[in-house]
């Protein structure tokens, strides 16, 4: 009886290393990839950080019974709540992505007139104040009945439209820009639809 013996199974030192090249060329190509979808994201994500810290204001206005003023700056959002009428205490101060140069995910624009017009450029103010003492285009108020108005006439409802640009996207892209709508009478809040602004 002859018994055939057979090579011992195994990868040859050239086909390992035809695997590694493979390996190697895959991650290279989809590295950029992962890196935008990060950068797309970040837009998304503060996106909607806003319109829930803006139902959040509406829902402790209603529950305070008390106008609750929401600032928007360029990359923060501060909440103050005036109680009794003209004091304001500051609830809380959210801020936005950080970036290392000066481009980075910014509210760019807050509209009750003329809400239909694009911002060409940022148009909100980069730094805060002490408390929310003097009318801007920055300042949401949500009154205790849950509707949005105007820091210069809170008896009115207001429909707001928040621009905000991820300015780390080319601005054709498809996640570079969002608008959160605020309507004023009901003070209802949706953050589905995008534009684009201009450069």
């Amino acid at each position: 009886m002859v018994t055939l013996r057979k090579r011992d199974a195994g990868f040859t030192l050239a086909e390992m290393m035809v695997v590694v090249v493979i390996i190697s060329l895959l991650a290279a190509l989809s590295t950029p990839l992962f890196s935008r979808d990060n950068t797309a994201r970040k837009g998304r994500d503060w996106a909607k950080i806003v319109a829930q810290l803006l139902q959040r204001a509406r829902f402790q206005a209603m529950g305070d019974r008390a106008n609750i003023h929401v600032l928007l700056y360029r990359t923060r959002v501060d909440m103050y709540r005036e109680s009794p009428i003209g004091t304001y205490t500051l609830l809380s101060s959210t801020p936005g992505p950080v970036a290392a140069d000066t481009k980075t995910v910014a509210i760019w624009d807050a509209k009750v007139t003329n809400p239909t017009s694009l911002p060409s450029g940022q148009i909100l103010p980069t730094g805060g104040i002490a408390a929310p003492n003097a009318p801007g285009t920055n300042d949401i108020v949500f009154t205790s009945i849950g509707s949005a108005a105007t820091f210069a006439n809170k008896t009115t409802p207001a429909t707001w439209r928040v621009y905000l640009r991820n300015e780390l996207l080319p601005p054709i892209h498809p996640d570079s820009s969002f608008v959160i709508n605020v309507t004023g009478l009901t003070g209802f809040i949706s953050s589905n639809d995008k534009v684009t602004l201009l450069p």
